[in-house]
């Protein structure tokens, strides 16, 4: 389902990791390495989150036309291929039984790497279309939504460093003020609550790094993504903190910020896609 739209989505993207570069490069030698980095990571982050928005979007109109029905897991096809550096990896893609509402018996093949907490004859959820019950994919967050948040995780953030670059360089190119330099001194209060504050934050993201190993869960897909979603919660924590008056600069707290929205964005994928 959504082939043709996939299709187009990777090739603009793959497309923009070409031109983005060239245009940061040409754009830099014109002006300054902020505002080429700059404009050269916010188009990369522009075309990956058009991808993401485009699939999504097509995703989202072909669901309302297919229906929802159980399935059943029959085997894994492994597949084998060479890396660059000549290293075989065994990919094992899950095969998928259904019967839509003709009657017909019917087979899907999942994304590799997917179900892999299944054994076979387990229950599995499918998706075919009403129009065409050949057509159908299985119902989890991989298959369904994998290609959205992986466009979405690799456009967000180089445009995030994009806006984050751009802002340095306007901020470069702005007369030093003396009344932006002029900043007021923190009260003790202020400073014990940013002390508690760091404090806090500090063992939230410490805490990130234990989940990823302790968490109760067989999948250790599921403790990654929690760890790294408990990571992020402490950068964001660290990020509000370093905002309390008087508060940090702003680009060198959004660093928190940006790396927060990763951690999370990459630890929520994880979580659904075990």
């Amino acid at each position: 389902m959504d082939d043709e739209a996939a299709t187009h989505a990777m090739l603009v993207f793959g497309l923009s990791l070409l031109v983005g570069p060239a245009v940061g490069a040409l754009v830099g030698w014109r002006k300054k390495l902020f505002w080429g980095a700059g404009v050269g990571a916010l188009l990369i982050g522009c075309a990956g989150l058009y991808g993401a928005a485009t699939i999504g979007w097509q995703r989202y109109q072909s669901i309302a036309g297919t229906v929802l029905v159980q399935g059943s897991l029959v085997e894994f096809l492994e597949s084998q291929s060479k890396d660059s550096n000549g290293r075989w990896t065994t990919t094992r893609a899950p095969v998928v039984a259904y019967t839509a509402s003709d009657g017909q018996a019917r087979h899907v093949k999942g994304l590799g790497g997917g179900l892999s907490d299944k054994e076979p004859g387990d229950a599995v959820d499918v998706r075919y279309s009403a129009s065409d019950p050949a057509k159908a994919l299985v119902a989890d967050f991989q298959n369904m939504w994998g290609i959205v948040w992986g466009l979405g995780v690799f456009g967000g953030f180089p445009a995030m460093f994009g806006l984050f670059f751009i802002g340095m360089a306007i901020k470069e190119g702005r007369p030093p003020s003396d009344a932006l330099k002029k900043q007021p001194e923190a009260t003790p209060a202020q400073k014990r609550w940013r002390t508690r504050g760091t404090v806090l934050a500090n063992v939230v993201f410490l805490a990130g790094f234990a989940v990823c190993f302790l968490y109760p869960d067989e999948s250790f897909g599921k403790g990654i993504g929690a760890g790294f979603m408990t990571v992020g919660a402490g950068a964001l924590l660290h990020f509000v903190v370093q905002s309390f008056k008087p508060a940090m600069d702003f680009e060198f707290r959004s660093i928190f910020g940006i790396v927060g929205l990763g951690f999370i964005a990459f630890g929520y994928g994880a979580w659904m896609m075990m």
